[in-house]
Formats: structure tokens, sequence, C-alpha cells
């Protein structure tokens, strides 16, 4: 014999999911999975590495194409510099990018949960579903949408441009050597990278200075 409380925390473990960032998620959609490992590794760069610059990038939603299109991924982050310098290493690199809305104060509301911090899927899949996707990762990163945050989190969404047709495109490094070339040795990313925030690119000049 089992009692209440037993399948009571049953079913609490089997429809549910506690990520690393410690937050409780209703598993609401079983095929939008992916985002609980990216809700992972987020959590990871920032408990674990102590990023101060995390970017995922994913195939994460069909909603992509329909909001960006084939050619150009979807890019969502809290920082309108960055924003910037994304789309002008995607012009660079070829690997173009378009910019998405940025609204956790009217979109997180999407994930509303009555049994756990959030749903892992949106309840109107007709409300920026691209940019609501990207949010459900950022939120376990930061502790609070509403709290000023010194990290910086990019989110690039390339369901569609990683292929045409059959056929992989590899879209995607280009992006990230172009955006990052100014952290590397190399003249030539150097050279075709975007100019970084004043204030990131000044913290890492501090670092090498300290190395």
């Amino acid at each position: 014999f089992r009692s209440k409380q037993w399948y009571q925390r049953r079913v609490a473990i089997t429809a549910g999911h506690i990520l690393y960032s410690g937050k409780s998620v209703e598993i609401n959609n079983t095929d939008a999975e992916g985002r609980l490992v990216l809700g992972d590794g987020v959590a990871y760069a920032r408990k674990d590495l102590n990023a101060d610059i995390v970017l995922d990038m994913c195939t994460l939603t069909g909603a992509q194409g329909i909001t960006t299109g084939q050619h150009h991924a979807a890019v969502l982050t809290n920082n309108e510099k960055w924003e910037s310098c994304a789309v002008k290493a995607g012009l660079s690199s070829g690997d173009m990018v378009f910019p998405i809305v940025y609204a956790p104060e009217v979109h997180f509301s999407e994930f509303k949960s009555s049994v756990a911090d959030m749903k892992n899927s949106v309840a109107n899949r007709s409300n920026a579903q691209c940019s609501c996707a990207g949010l459900f990762i950022g939120a376990h990163l930061f502790d609070d949408y509403f709290k000023p945050s010194p990290i910086v989190w990019i989110h690039v969404d390339m369901a569609y441009p990683v292929h045409i047709g059959e056929r992989a495109t590899g879209w995607g490094p280009a992006l990230l050597l172009t955006l990052f070339g100014r952290y590397s040795t190399s003249s030539l990313l150097s050279d075709i990278a975007p100019v970084l925030p004043a204030d990131q690119a000044s913290k890492r000049a501090k670092h090498e200075e300290m190395c």
C-alpha cells in the first residue's frame, strides 16, 4: 500500500525537473527538452567558470525561421552594445544574425507554473515564441530578470541557417571567431572583429595584465 503523499511526491519527480541553477521546471512539453540542457549549461558557465560573457548557440525553435528567416539567425541579448557587435560580426563573417525582442517583463510570464518556478514551454505559441524560448535559457543564468546583472548574455537561435535542404551549411564558427576576434592572437581575426564594448574590453585588458 502506498500513501497519498508518496504518490504526490512521485508525480512531482516524474513531471518536473530541478536544473543546475536550482530552479524547478514543470515539464509541459517533452519536445522542448534541449532547453533544459542549455539551462544547465549557462548555469555551469556562471557558477563554475565565473564567466562574465555567456553565449549559447543552438537550433532551438522552428519559430526562428518565421522570425528572422533562412539566412539570419536570431540573436537575443540583455546588452544592446553586444547586440550591435553580434550584428556587425555577422555581416563581416557571412554568418548573419538579426536581433529579436528582449522583453522578459512581458514575455517570461508565458512560463508561469502553479507547481514549479517555471514550465518548459510557452502558454501562447503566437506570443514571440522565439524570444520566449531564449528567455527560458537565460532564466537559469540570472537569479532574477528584473535585477541588474554584470553578466552579458547572448543567445543565438540558428535553427534555419544551419541547413539548406538536406545539406548542412557549417553556419556558426565564423560568427564566433569574428565576434570574439579581439580576444585572439590572430591579427586577421582581430582586424575583422567589431569593436567591443569598452567596459568588457577594459576588463579583459586588466585580466591580461594580471596574467
